[in-house]
């Protein structure tokens, strides 16, 4: 029993490491950064019970982030900027956590706890591959599933990875609608709560599901009811979701500054990149690899076919839609495709460890998987802890 005990006390300190990491780099950035991060801890501010529906309607319809910011401002009498940045950091550590608890049910071969603190850690940070003579830009037009600009997407990426997570137990499952229906309920709650985050989530997923749907029901009807019931969890928060876009595009005040959404391939995406597929390719170039190599085998998996469901509805959105007005350079219907962006990353480098581990693959393409996409892992990470330092002044 002590010899157990001890075992567990240990394993858990890389998992204690990482998560300290990631704090660090987040709240280091989050700090300095400024940006979107002046007006959200602005708006946290005046933020409280009592005025709730008039911020919801006049400041942000998804409250979350700023709840948890004022209430660190309020109980631990730190300034609002420390506040914010605490606030981004431990969403951030959730998001982590979120990735390693949804690790073992993806991965076939689950690595050591350092191994898995690690990996998860860097997956916290890749960013896209970075040729300044093509687009001086690190992040813009290429895009990135570790965007540091807005805290509110970040407050949402724990809820994305759960959410994600418990859809594909949901569609794989064999068990029946009665049977799951606690994960189901499970989902439901997360769901909303990620509305309450930022609706950045939703955007891309309710569309993406929906494709995923059509598709899968064009070959068999067979889980038709169960398509139905988890469409069903989205319901709460397409309540809440409909509530914020009525508030920030069909208001008689966004109506007043000439808002609303309009539609254009690459309207806004054009603005910083040269080339929407180069930028595509730069930004997804690990994930693309391991899918080449081992693509007869990735396609069948479910996960896999509703990541790249929900990953081109979510880009397409990106850039076919733009903020009319004032907002137009803003580029908020891209902070979706982010987040699809990091549940692609994260779901293709679970299947690039269990591919270069897997016996039964022939050696050259274990090799090939080996060198070749630990080069482009390594590249990524790389660039990613660069631009990390640079937000914060170092690099």
């Amino acid at each position: 029993m002590k010899y157990t005990g001890h075992s567990s006390r240990l394993s858990s300190i890389p998992y204690m490491i990482g998560t300290l990491f990631i704090f660090t780099v987040t709240f280091s950035i989050a700090a300095v950064v400024g940006g979107d991060y002046i007006s959200h801890r602005e708006w946290a501010a005046e933020l409280s019970w009592r005025n709730l529906p008039y911020f919801m309607q006049n400041y942000a319809a998804y409250p979350l982030w700023h709840f948890i910011t004022k209430a660190i401002y309020r109980v631990f009498r730190f300034n609002l900027c420390d506040s914010a940045a605490i606030a981004t950091a431990l969403f951030n550590c959730f998001a982590y956590w979120s990735l390693l608890w949804v690790w073992d049910y993806f991965v076939k071969r689950p690595l050591s706890p350092w191994g898995k603190a690690f990996w998860g850690a860097c997956l916290m940070i890749v960013g896209p591959l970075y040729l300044p003579a093509f687009n001086p830009d690190y992040l813009l037009g290429q895009g990135s599933g570790n965007a540091w600009h807005n805290p509110t997407n970040i407050a949402v990426k724990g809820f994305t990875i759960l959410c994600f997570a418990l859809i594909v137990q949901l569609l794989d499952s064999r068990k029946s609608i009665r049977e799951e229906r606690k994960t189901y309920i499970l989902l439901s709650i997360l769901l909303f709560c990620s509305a309450l985050a930022k609706p950045s989530f939703l955007q891309g997923m309710i569309p993406g599901l929906g494709l995923y749907f059509i598709i899968r029901l064009i070959r068999s009807r067979k889980d038709f009811l169960k398509y139905c019931s988890i469409a069903g969890t989205f319901i709460p928060a397409a309540g809440l979701l409909l509530f914020q876009l009525t508030f920030s595009f069909f208001t008689d005040t966004a109506i007043h500054s000439k808002g609303g959404i309009g539609i254009e391939f690459g309207r806004c995406l054009k603005l910083f990149t040269p080339n929407l597929f180069i930028s595509f390719l730069l930004a997804f170039a690990f994930p693309l690899f391991v899918l080449a190599l081992d693509f007869r085998n990735l396609i069948k998996k479910t996960a896999v076919q509703a990541a790249i469901c929900y990953e081109l509805c979510a880009w397409a959105e990106s850039a076919f839609l733009y903020e009319v007005g004032e907002r137009e350079r803003h580029g908020n219907w891209i902070w979706g495709s982010y987040l699809s962006m990091f549940i692609v990353w994260m779901l293709f480098a679970f299947e690039y460890f269990d591919l270069i581990s897997d016996n039964t693959c022939s050696k050259a393409k274990r090799a090939i998987g080996l060198y070749g996409g630990g080069i482009l892992f390594f590249l990524h990470i790389a660039l990613g802890l660069i631009y990390c330092l640079n937000l914060m002044g170092i690099f």
